[in-house]
């Protein structure tokens, strides 16, 4: 892919041939379009192509969030394109077993410099509830304490996720998820961060561990 700075193709877009010109975010570039692939893949490039739709399918829940919310962008590294490469590395690949093993605590699903969120406790005090406790750390500023929860929940062995959004506010210190049918009986993970109530800016979000219902 290159970048293209003066051009008599400037201001164009499409594709010319194998040559592809695109606008990306006030960006030019221009690539070479891939041949369609005729041979079966090997054993190993099927297995990189399936982590890349696991990763597709884990993000579906909490994508547009994502998208706003992951760190900030960097040239043409949008903030989508930082959320699903942490995914990408977050999901290894065994070639010994030829599986995708997840690392659940390399994933995250927000990157930001608002105020950490201090977690304190998970845990099922009903067979059909979770909850979650953290630490209002605002001290004396009344804006953070608005600061709204955020919690994604994936499923063991699944490409299944749930995002909950504006949860409860940093200082209400604790937060009860009623369980669906489907969660119970299941190890679900659990990923907390707060966002501003302004929605403009988020904190890195923290991986609480696994728990069985």
């Amino acid at each position: 892919m290159g970048k293209i700075y003066d051009s008599l193709l400037s201001g164009s877009s499409g594709r010319t041939g194998r040559v592809v010109i695109a606008n990306i975010n006030g960006h030019e570039i221009s690539r070479i379009r891939p041949r369609k692939r005729t041979k079966t893949p090997t054993e190993k490039q099927q297995l990189v192509r399936d982590r890349m739709k696991v990763c597709v399918d884990f993000m579906v829940s909490y994508r547009a969030f994502a998208c706003k919310h992951y760190g900030y962008r960097t040239g043409m590294r949008s903030c989508y394109n930082q959320a699903f490469t942490n995914l990408t590395t977050s999901f290894g690949i065994d070639y010994t077993t030829f599986s995708i093993v997840p690392d659940y605590a390399k994933i995250a699903f927000a990157k930001g410099g608002l105020l950490a969120v201090i977690p304190t406790s998970i845990a099922i005090p009903t067979p059909n509830t979770i909850e979650i406790t953290w630490q209002n750390n605002a001290g004396s500023n009344p804006d953070r304490e608005t600061d709204m929860l955020q919690i994604l929940v994936a499923f063991e062995n699944e490409i299944n996720t749930n995002f909950i959004e504006n949860a409860a506010p940093r200082l209400d210190e604790t937060y009860t998820l009623n369980l669906t049918n489907y969660q119970l009986g299941k190890v679900l993970h659990f990923w907390i961060a707060f966002r501003a109530i302004d929605e403009l800016s988020v904190s890195n979000s923290i991986y609480l561990g696994s728990i069985t219902t």
